[in-house]
């Protein structure tokens, strides 16, 4: 359980690609393997030229945060997985190489929360949906979120995605969520490869200079409200109300 990590040389660079294979059935993330996807990240950021993040599982890209470990562990544990969740989105738009991710399964919670800090988004057709479902469940969403997907989304759309509405490939790509729709699991990878083969087109240092000054921007809006992320969102994961958040998220995880 966890990250597989495997390279493939295209014409003008190298691909690392990751793989979820978490905790079933929806490959679902305690802190540790949030923390170890970000490691992972990392590292092939240091030895390729870009990434692609995909999913072991048919169903679920990921659902984000397990429930039913939550459920388990003590208080103190349950507000440090917290406090990483809410501050994950900013460490993965840090990361300095370009990054793609292949929606071929559900993308709720947490999951959407990693494939909005990515590059792109690209999502097959029927059997997937895509959204931040934190509010449904009883639980807050981090401003630092929005301050990321806010940027990339139609306008008019920002106030739904806040409260969870859950989006249908096509609907994701009519508002900007996704970058591009495929009917079927092979048809979506060749969309990914495209994109980051045309990552590989530009002049790298000129092309990652632009990119991370760029992501920069969105750092600075990020980090400016992660301070008050933590000051309210923490607080609720000691509350016994948040216990019955968990206990929604652990029924729909099952």
């Amino acid at each position: 359980m966890g990250f597989s990590l495997e390279y493939e040389n295209r014409k003008n660079g190298k691909v690392a690609i990751i793989t979820i294979d978490c905790i079933k059935p929806n490959n679902t993330l305690d802190r540790q393997l949030l923390l170890e996807f970000t490691k992972t990240l990392q590292t092939a950021s240091q030895e390729a030229d870009a990434m692609l993040v995909t999913s072991a599982n048919d169903k679920f890209f990921s659902n984000g945060l397990d429930g039913a470990t939550l459920l388990k562990v003590d208080k103190e544990e349950r507000v440090e997985t917290i406090r990483e969740m809410i501050q994950v989105f900013g460490k993965l738009i840090q990361i300095q190489k370009p990054w793609v991710v292949e929606i071929a399964g559900h993308a709720m919670a947490g999951g959407a929360v990693i494939s909005a800090a990515a590059d792109n988004r690209f999502m097959i057709k029927t059997g997937a949906r895509i959204g931040f479902s934190e509010m449904l469940v009883g639980m807050v969403l981090p401003t630092n979120y929005i301050m990321g997907f806010q940027r990339f989304v139609h306008p008019r759309v920002v106030r739904e995605m806040m409260y969870g509405a859950a989006y249908k490939a096509e609907e994701a790509l009519e508002i900007g969520l996704v970058d591009g729709v495929a009917e079927d699991k092979e048809i979506l990878r060749k969309m990914c490869m495209k994109q980051i083969d045309g990552f590989f087109r530009f002049h790298k240092s000129s092309f990652l200079l632009t990119r991370n000054l760029y992501r920069e921007e969105i750092l600075r809006d990020i980090f400016r409200v992660l301070p008050n992320d933590f000051e309210r969102c923490l607080p609720q994961a000691a509350t016994d109300d948040f216990v019955k958040a968990l206990e929604n998220i652990a029924k729909r995880n099952q």
